[in-house]
């Protein structure tokens, strides 16, 4: 399958972040001290396996190059300025189109060098250069994978003029039986066992010659219903007595065989396609999504991918799903949901192919207006878990559009942290419940999480003015660890965007790992001015990485230490002692109360129960000499 590279800028840029002695350094966000919100009925892909790629397209030089030419200079510039911002980007693949046409950008034993490279078809570059030798090799020293796009059928796209023009070693030329016409292009006839013969020595002959990660093939396969094939059809159709069929099934052996051979040459390999985003309408197919639209790619390219992905044919699949959330008859969800349906259980990973082509549209009448759309989808993808990654069609609209730039560096943890407008504050005015249960449990004796720990102090900042802060914004703060769809990742964002969390020098959070005593008044000790001091515990060195806010805290009145009076730094910190410790620093007064505490594994003679009580109930209170007088409370 494939073979995932990290991003070596999205490395560098957390390592940054990491606190030096390798503690967690957080400073307080509030959430519940056993927050548990509704989880998905899967996880999906963790931030280090999401595919994260663009298309390159090189057909009438879209993307690449700039300009047709021989001179390696420039298509070596060219190829650096798109990597290098692909990795900007967030990414971590591309996927380049080598075969635009019957065509290669690469020296090739069966198909001349391409006009859109160099501007005239069968002149190579200058120097013997290999452009496709030098994208691999610098995508992978970029941390970026390469997979070979090819177009396995197509023969021209300039009609008739540029069929005239082909090679005389053109396979078309000396195979000019392999050729049919079709509206005015021309095309390989998938019938004919020697093309698909063909076709699959051609990518066997990309696998064999180059370190690449995989090979891509897009959504063009037969043209049309009217392809002129019936004397093809005659002699190989046997045993089909319906002409769409037998063109699926064309397709299915290409399919089939070409990922055979392939893995045969590399195991590793990563072998997908791309068609588009409908298979079937329901009402043509009972296995087929709810659409309407009328373009169903099991009848107009007679490509039947559901298929291929039920028989576990292909590695991943990438639907073109180039339609908006809310479309009439092809609903992006409604598609995004029918896919990762299909792909559940077979092994299968599933790629969106977005449409950022579409977006950024400066009519605000559009339902492409702005960058909305677009994230509004990526949000849906992290709510299914077979959704693996995204494909972004493609590298210029990302290029030129400053709006999917700055959404994709935020979207995929690649943007500069962004410098708040004011401090965070912690909220000591509002007397809010800034704790949840699971259940009606709250489980006192257990860990705190990292996770849990950020997003309740999170939850608990305030700007200067007491208004909360904490918005939900989707974000990952940047850590391989934390992947968008997990429950805390907007909060782990938000304390990453504030100052109040980095992480370890290997670019991880670990949010699952339990917080320890030290790292929880470290959190809660960023949101003041810390004087000095030595710390009065025998087992809290001058030197230890946490000794000024332990001392601090001590000094406060929010923490004492153990009846033998250590204070056991590196223990894991438990919910009701953090409860505890958090209710001190914001001067909340526990005590007897009217209301009954909301959780049945807390009795009224536990130890803390008056803290958990504090921190579980919302009131308005008064401040009294010897604690504080609950004026209402929520029942």
């Amino acid at each position: 399958m494939t073979k995932f590279w990290k991003p070596i800028l999205a490395v560098l840029l957390v390592c940054t972040l990491a606190l030096s002695g390798g503690a967690l350094l957080a400073k307080p966000a509030a959430s519940a001290a056993s927050y548990s919100p509704a989880a998905p009925q899967a996880a999906p892909v963790s931030a280090d396996e999401e595919f994260r790629a663009v298309w390159v397209a090189t057909v009438y030089r879209l993307d690449y190059p700039s300009q047709a030419t021989t001179d390696p200079a420039v298509l070596k510039r060219d190829a650096d300025a798109i990597l290098q911002e692909c990795v900007e980007l967030g990414m971590n693949a591309v996927i380049l189109q080598v075969r635009p046409s019957a065509d290669a950008l690469y020296p090739s034993d069966y198909y001349p060098w391409s006009r859109y490279l160099t501007g005239t078809q069968g002149t190579a570059p200058r120097n013997g250069f290999d452009p496709l030798e030098y994208w691999v090799e610098r995508a992978h020293a970029l941390g970026l994978e390469l997979h070979a796009w090819i177009n396995p059928f197509r023969i021209t796209k300039g009609g008739q003029t540029e069929f005239d023009s082909l090679t005389a070693d053109h396979p078309a030329r000396l195979h000019p039986d392999w050729v049919v016409e079709y509206e005015g292009e021309f095309y390989f006839n998938p019938g004919l066992p020697e093309v698909r013969a063909y076709i699959i020595q051609g990518a066997e002959e990309l696998a064999r010659s180059y370190d690449i990660d995989g090979v891509h093939l897009d959504d063009y396969f037969y043209p049309g219903s009217g392809f002129d094939d019936a004397d093809t059809y005659a002699q190989y159709g046997a045993g089909f007595s319906d002409l769409g069929d037998w063109r699926r099934d064309n397709v299915n052996q290409l399919v089939e065989e070409l990922g055979e051979r392939l893995h045969a040459i590399d195991p590793n390999l990563s072998y997908g396609i791309s068609p588009s985003g409908v298979w079937a309408d329901r009402s043509s197919l009972p296995q087929g999504s709810n659409t309407t639209g009328g373009y169903e790619s099991y009848y107009a390219s007679y490509a039947d991918s559901r298929k291929w992905v039920k028989e576990g044919w292909i590695d991943y699949i990438c639907p073109q799903i180039y339609w908006y959330i809310g479309h009439r008859s092809m609903d992006y969800a409604t598609v995004a949901r029918w896919w990762a349906d299909t792909v559940k259980g077979t092994g299968v990973r599933l790629y969106i192919g977005m449409a950022d082509y579409l977006a950024d549209n400066a009519d605000p009448k559009s339902p492409w207006y702005g960058t909305d759309a677009i994230q509004a989808q990526l949000e849906l993808n992290d709510t299914l878990p077979q959704v693996a990654g995204e494909v972004h069609f493609r590298y210029q609209f990302l290029a030129d559009s400053q709006a999917l730039g700055g959404l994709y560096r935020q979207w995929y943890g690649t943007a500069e942290p962004e410098e708040p407008a004011e401090p965070a504050h912690l909220n000591t005015a509002d007397h809010e419940a800034y704790i949840q249960g699971n259940n009606g449990l709250f489980r006192p004796e257990a860990s705190l999480s990292r996770a849990e720990a950020v997003a309740m102090l999170a939850r608990l900042s305030v700007d200067g003015d007491g208004n909360p802060l904490y918005t939900g914004a989707a974000g990952t703060g940047g850590f391989s660890d934390v992947s968008r769809g997990d429950w805390y990742a907007p909060y782990v964002a938000f304390a990453q965007k504030y100052g109040i969390a980095s992480g370890y020098l290997d670019g991880t959070f670990r949010p699952e790992q339990p917080v320890s005593r030290a790292e929880l008044v470290k959190l809660i000790a960023a949101y003041f001015e810390v004087t000095g001091g030595t710390a009065s515990f025998p087992d809290v060195a001058a030197g230890y990485w946490a000794s000024d806010v332990i001392s601090f805290a001590a000094q406060q009145g929010w923490v004492s230490g153990y009846p033998d009076g250590t204070f056991r730094p590196d223990a894991p910190v438990g919910r009701a002692e953090a409860v505890k410790i958090l209710n001190h620093a914001l001067d909340r007064r526990a005590g007897e109360r009217p209301a009954s505490l909301p959780f049945t594994d807390v009795p009224k003679d536990h130890w803390a129960y008056d803290e958990i009580r504090e921190a579980a109930v919302s009131h308005t209170y008064q401040k009294t000499d010897d604690g504080e007088k609950w004026l209402t409370y929520d029942r």
